[in-house]
């Protein structure tokens, strides 16, 4: 891997803010795997397609931690795009993927309209993000 120069744009801003983001939240979901912070979605996943959570959730936090680091060293280092494509649509998908979960399968407008709404929108933007760094690895 070589070293690259760092352009300083917009686009290196939100890709750093998504990686850190992933990175992030694949440590604490390794950090709190078997608690409810990081994984309610998790068990009622499990729960829909058999199996033991405490290794499902365990590997989405690992690829999703991955995923972030292949994203933030990609800033920084000449890695292969088609590997930064492919960790970026990773994400995507799962993302996609536990949206759909979370919002129309688990929660469909439970409790107040107005805050599923809100949470729908702050997850509609990080969905946004992923694919527009996604985007520039295409």
């Amino acid at each position: 891997m070589k070293k690259t120069t760092v352009k300083t744009t917009p686009r290196f801003f939100l890709q750093l803010s998504v990686a850190a983001y992933f990175v992030l939240y694949g440590l604490v979901g390794i950090a709190y795997y078997d608690s409810g912070i990081a994984s309610t979605w998790g068990r009622a996943l499990v729960r829909v397609f058999g199996g033991r959570y405490d290794a499902l959730s365990l590997i989405i936090a690992i690829l999703t931690l991955i995923s972030g680091v292949i994203l933030a060293l990609g800033l920084f280092l000449k890695i292969e795009p088609n590997l930064l494509y492919a960790a970026g649509l990773g994400i995507f998908i799962f993302w996609a993927i536990r949206m759909l979960y979370i919002f129309f399968v688990r929660d469909l407008m439970l409790g107040n309209f107005l805050v599923w709404l809100e949470q729908l929108a702050l997850d509609l933007v990080v969905l946004a993000a992923v694919w527009l760094v996604t985007r520039k690895y295409s």
